[in-house]
């Protein structure tokens, strides 16, 4: 089996996994998130502020791992479709955009995000958060 790494949005999360996927992450929330599924597309315009909620009204609180993380780097591919450093320069846009937003939290390791996700309502293994699965 091949370990993965970790990588989050806030109550949406990747986190390390050891049974093989399609992706070389997991998407994990907190618990108080409903469903089981959600769609790529979603996950991408909750992670890149586009959508601050969830389908039931509740706030969204994305959640990242570091810019050289090789999880980041799947997530980024796959979900955003767009390379990490893309996705830097998209935030230092919002940065300074007129209504400027701010990017998800950064978190060093798979423990730092599952531990972020467990505690933030609204965020996203153990029985702290629950994996989603992706759809397209």
């Amino acid at each position: 089996m091949r370990r993965r790494g970790a990588l989050t949005i806030a109550f949406v999360l990747a986190v390390a996994s050891l049974s093989p996927a399609a992706d070389d992450f997991v998407v994990i929330v907190h618990p108080s998130v409903a469903g089981t599924q959600l769609r790529r597309a979603d996950l991408a315009a909750l992670f890149l502020r586009k959508a601050t909620r969830w389908g039931g009204g509740k706030p969204a609180v994305p959640v990242d791992q570091s810019g050289t993380s090789a999880v980041r780097s799947a997530f980024s591919d796959s979900v955003l479709g767009m390379p990490v450093a893309t996705a830097v320069q998209y935030w230092q846009k919002q940065m300074f955009a007129k209504n400027p937003l701010r990017p998800p939290a950064v978190k060093a390791s798979d423990a730092e995000v599952i531990a972020f996700v467990a505690k933030t309502e609204g965020a996203a293994l153990p029985p702290e958060v629950k994996a989603v699965a992706l759809v397209e």
